[in-house]
């Protein structure tokens, strides 16, 4: 286990508290993430680590990208998991992001769960997949996800539950 992925769990509690607290991750924290995640690479590993490094870079933001420019995500998630992948790097960044991915989706179910419309929403899903059109428009104020604390997560436990 390369020696940077131990900042991994201070990283990513400042960014769930920035999150929840402010909604916001600052920039400080996730381009010095990205800086950390790079130099950390180089320093370890030469041009090969870098070019991991890198490569993780690329697809963490690149994958969350689409999201962020629809308003899925915003652009700090977009950039925390852009850092996680430098740090990261390949080839664990797909394990990283599938796993956030799943706990997102998780997260997103207990939401609305616990705001009530877990099973609209569903009905919805249900009425779009077969064709026909939704009851409602929309919710007026649709419960947030702090995409944070999926990142977190997803990126503990495949950095540091690998085995399983």
């Amino acid at each position: 286990m390369p020696i940077v992925w131990i900042s991994l769990p201070l990283i990513l509690a400042f960014a769930c508290y920035g999150e929840i607290k402010a909604r916001r991750i600052p920039n400080w924290l996730t381009l010095g993430a990205i800086a950390l995640g790079l130099g950390a690479a180089l320093i370890e590993n030469d041009l090969e680590g870098l070019k991991d490094s890198v490569l993780g870079l690329a697809i963490a933001g690149g994958l969350f990208l689409p999201f962020c420019l629809l308003g899925v995500v915003g652009g700090g998630d977009m950039k925390l998991m852009a850092a996680v992948g430098a740090i990261v790097g390949w080839p664990m960044v797909l394990r990283v992001v599938c796993n956030t991915c799943i706990a997102g989706g998780i997260i997103s179910v207990a939401i609305m769960a616990w705001h009530g419309v877990l099973l609209s929403t569903l009905a919805n899903v249900f009425r779009i997949m077969v064709g026909m059109p939704r009851r409602n428009q929309g919710l007026r104020n649709p419960p947030m996800v702090p995409y944070a604390l999926a990142i977190t997560l997803g990126t503990l436990v495949a950095v540091f539950i690998q085995d399983f």
